[in-house]
């Protein structure tokens, strides 16, 4: 007998939300998928793509007064994946999935979350999840297993997170590594109208890498950056790294501009070069928003790539 696993996913999720205390524990997901236009090398191609759709369960229960657990399951669900077809289990990838402790002393989780550096980005990558996300030309994008994360208490808008990750873990070639950074402000700069960070990676993922991100907003406009330094373990060869992004509101519309460069071969792509992106961002409701966006990207030891998509976006 054949099992849809993805159906069973789903079915598990919903039998244990519906025992589960409403407060306690929630689903979640988005779907997020669209008609993309790429043209590499002068080849073009149309295909419908999904851009990190998930479905996740996460919730918590008081222990007392100053104490709670808490546990998050989330997976990458690919709705726009013909080959797998949905027959087995290869179109749902982890994501964050972790089990810990809250209190007045911060919070400490274990399991797979994304590092410090990783979050220290805040909401400054205008095109994440598309393919000019900030991963294409930057390392230091990780969400990694065999992870200990302690978070301080926020303290007049600041805090710490430190990520300690065994060596056991895959990527780690069999020595732990250590992501740390310090956070001022909201990242959605509703509490303040400014957020910095500082990040540094110790050996994580083969990388050593330091990064700061700033973003503020004045009036309707948004305006953010990122610098980074990486160099790999075993090499002495440092790559610098840029991203500047910018955004406007109008009524229900967003007009969204990104540009990134990096000057050695790093990333998703394994090249050096930059990628220029500009987008509009249009909320249809509370819950859901279309995108129309293009890139292109300007390589130096790869054919240069044009990107081009209409996408909708539903959370709940």
């Amino acid at each position: 007998m054949k099992i849809n696993v993805p159906t069973v996913l789903c079915s598990s999720l919903l039998v244990l939300s519906s025992f589960a205390n409403a407060e306690a524990v929630k689903v979640y997901g988005r779907v997020h998928a669209g008609v993309q236009y790429s043209d590499i090398a002068s080849e073009s191609d149309t295909s419908i793509e999904s851009y990190a759709s998930r479905l996740g369960l996460k919730g918590d229960a008081k222990i007392n007064d100053g104490l709670e657990v808490f546990f998050k399951y989330e997976f990458e669900v690919n709705p726009a994946d013909n080959d797998k077809d949905g027959k087995s289990g290869e179109n749902i990838t982890a994501r964050s999935q972790y089990v810990g402790l809250k209190g007045n002393l911060g919070q400490v989780l274990i399991g797979r979350d994304d590092t410090a550096m990783k979050k220290s980005q805040g909401k400054v990558d205008m095109l994440n999840d598309f393919e000019a996300d900030i991963k294409t030309l930057f390392v230091g994008e990780n969400r990694l297993g065999d992870t200990i994360q302690y978070s301080t208490p926020e303290i007049n808008h600041l805090k710490f997170v430190v990520s300690y990750i065994a060596e056991d873990n895959s990527k780690q070639k069999g020595e732990s590594g250590l992501s740390v950074a310090a956070m001022y402000g909201d990242s959605a700069l509703k509490k303040t109208p400014v957020y910095i960070s500082v990040a540094h990676d110790e050996e994580v993922a083969g990388q050593d890498i330091n990064r700061i991100t700033v973003q503020g907003k004045m009036g309707n406009a948004t305006l953010g950056g990122i610098y980074q330094q990486s160099e790999k373990v075993d090499s002495n060869n440092k790559v610098d790294s840029f991203m500047v992004s910018a955004s406007y509101k109008i009524e229900s519309y967003k007009l969204l501009a990104q540009y990134q460069d990096s000057d050695g071969a790093s990333g998703k792509l394994s090249d050096s070069g930059n990628a220029t992106s500009i987008g509009v961002e249009k909320s249809l409701s509370k819950q859901a928003r279309m995108y129309f966006w293009y890139s292109q990207f300007d390589l130096d030891n790869n054919p240069e790539q044009e990107h081009m998509a209409l996408t909708l976006r539903y959370d709940f």
